[in-house]
C-alpha cells in the first residue's frame, strides 16, 4: 500500500498563504520520497502534488540545482538528491531515538508476529520513527517512516492524544478538525475515542483507517510524565480481539516500561 504525500501544516495552504513556497516543495519532495528507489516521472509529480505543469517544473529544476534532488535523463525520472543523504547524516544525532528504539520494536514484533509502530509527537502531529514487521504472513503497513497524522488519528496517535491534559485535548479538538476531517474523522469520534482509551488504559482503531485493520497502542513518556511518543501493534482485526488483545496490551506495556527506562535521556530531548 502506497501512501500519499502529505499536505502542509495546518492552517498554511499550497497555493496561498506565508509559506507558500515551502508548501510547495516539500510536497514535491514527498512525492519523490514516495517513489523510493524507483524513482517519479514529471507527469506523476504533477499528478501527485496536482500543482499545475510551471510550478512543479520550477520546482523540481530548483531541487535538482540545489542537490535536493536527481534528475535520471535515461528514464526521464526524479530521485532523492545527495544532499538529503549528508543532512540525514548530520541529523543522525538528533534522532538517535529511532535507532535505540529499534531494538525494542524488533522484539515485541518477534514476539506478537504482527507489525510495530513507534510514533512521535511533533506539535499537533505523531509522526512514524520507526516500524517492525513480525513473522505473520498477512501484513499490515500502514505508515511508513516519516509519514505523519494529526494526533488523535490512528491507534498510536490516539494515545499520545488522550494521554494529554484536558485543555490540550480541547485545543486538539478545536484546532485540528479540519486535519482530522481529511481522515474521516469527525470532531465528535475524537472526543469518543480519547474517552475510550482513557477508560481502557490504552488505546485502538478498529477498522477505521482500514476495514479489517486493527491497531492497540500505549503512551510513551518522558521522565516529567509527559507523552512524547507511542508503541503500538497493528494486525487484522481477529488478531486483536479478547484474551489476545490484553495479552498484546500487557506485551506493549512492559516494552513501553523499558523504553522509559532505558532511553530516558532521549525521550527528555523529545
Amino acid at each position: 500500500m502506497q501512501n500519499k504525500p502529505e499536505g502542509p501544516a495546518a492552517g498554511d495552504s499550497v497555493d496561498s498563504g506565508t509559506h507558500q513556497n515551502i508548501a510547495r516543495t516539500a510536497l514535491v519532495m514527498d512525492a519523490i520520497a514516495a517513489a523510493s528507489s524507483k524513482g517519479i516521472r514529471f507527469t506523476d509529480v504533477v499528478k501527485v502534488t496536482q500543482l499545475n505543469k510551471t510550478v512543479a517544473h520550477r520546482c523540481l529544476a530548483g531541487l535538482v540545482a540545489y542537490g535536493l534532488a536527481l534528475f535520471d535523463s535515461d528514464s526521464a525520472r526524479y530521485y532523492l538528491g545527495d544532499r538529503i543523504f549528508a543532512w540525514t547524516a548530520m541529523a543522525r544525532e538528533r534522532f538517535e531515538i529511532s535507532e535505540r528504539v529499534k531494538s525494542h520494536l524488533d522484539a515485541l514484533a518477534e514476539k506478537l508476529e504482527d507489525t510495530i509502530y513507534f510514533v512521535v509527537r511533533r506539535g499537533d502531529f505523531a509522526v512514524c520513527y520507526g516500524r517492525a514487521e513480525g513473522a505473520y504472513p498477512i501484513k499490515t503497513l500502514t505508515l511508513r517512516v516519516g509519514d505523519r497524522r494529526p494526533l488523535g488519528v490512528g491507534s498510536s496517535s490516539l494515545a499520545i492524544a488522550a494521554a494529554l491534559p484536558d485543555n490540550e485535548v480541547q485545543r486538539l479538538l478545536r484546532d485540528q478538525s479540519a486535519e482530522r476531517e481529511a481522515f474521516r474523522f469527525t470532531d465528535a469520534m475524537f472526543v469518543s475515542e480519547v474517552e475510550r482509551a482513557r477508560n481502557d488504559g490504552y488505546a485502538s482503531m478498529d477498522g477505521h483507517l482500514i476495514p479489517g485493520m486493527t491497531g492497540v497502542a500505549l503512551a510513551v513518556r518522558d521522565v516529567r510524565g509527559r507523552p512524547v511518543a507511542a508503541v503500538s501493534v497493528a494486525a487484522i482485526s481477529n488478531r486483536l480481539e479478547e484474551p489476545r488483545r490484553s495479552e498484546v496490551v500487557a506485551a506493549i506495556r512492559e516494552e513501553v516500561a523499558a523504553i522509559e527506562k532505558q532511553l530516558s535521556h532521549l525521550l527528555a530531548d523529545l
